[in-house]
């Protein structure tokens, strides 16, 4: 008997501590001038460059949704923040229309991130996940990202 409440309080510790961690983000390793996929709460990192990423929000997602007619197409903002050689850059935000042709652009210290695309889209009547957000994007070191634009 003794045994047995023994086991169910070592049992019952066990899920309270569990309960108390976060799941730690996801982080992925990626290329320079490579094309790569970044959900709010992840981090994209450049580990030759000491370069870290994190996509941490969409403050505003104003989108027309999908099979509505609207006015206004409105528009998505993001929020990313930075750690470069181990120090935390100001926060950065980009805007992004359905139908800008262009990516979102924003430099970070020698680097120039860009978005080319965000999913989901928004469904009428159905709210969003912010987790469930993903961006379609770049990371290019200034030179190289100068040098691509000049082509």
């Amino acid at each position: 008997m003794k045994l047995l409440k023994f086991s169910i309080l070592l049992l019952s510790v066990s899920l309270l501590a569990a309960c108390g961690k976060k799941p730690k983000a996801s982080q992925i390793n990626i290329k320079s001038n490579e094309f790569f996929e970044l959900k709010v709460g992840n981090t994209a990192i450049i580990p030759e460059d000491k370069f870290k990423l994190t996509f941490t929000g969409v403050p505003e997602d104003s989108r027309c949704p999908k099979f509505v007619t609207c006015i206004q197409e409105g528009q998505i903002k993001m929020t990313f923040v930075a750690v470069i050689d181990g120090k935390s850059q100001p926060p950065v935000e980009l805007v992004r229309k359905p139908s800008d042709k262009r990516p979102a652009t924003a430099d970070i210290g020698a680097y120039k991130i860009q978005v080319y695309d965000i999913t989901p889209e928004r469904e009428n009547g159905k709210q969003l996940n912010p987790a469930d957000y993903k961006a379609r994007m770049t990371v290019k070191k200034a030179q190289m990202a100068d040098k691509a634009e000049e082509k």
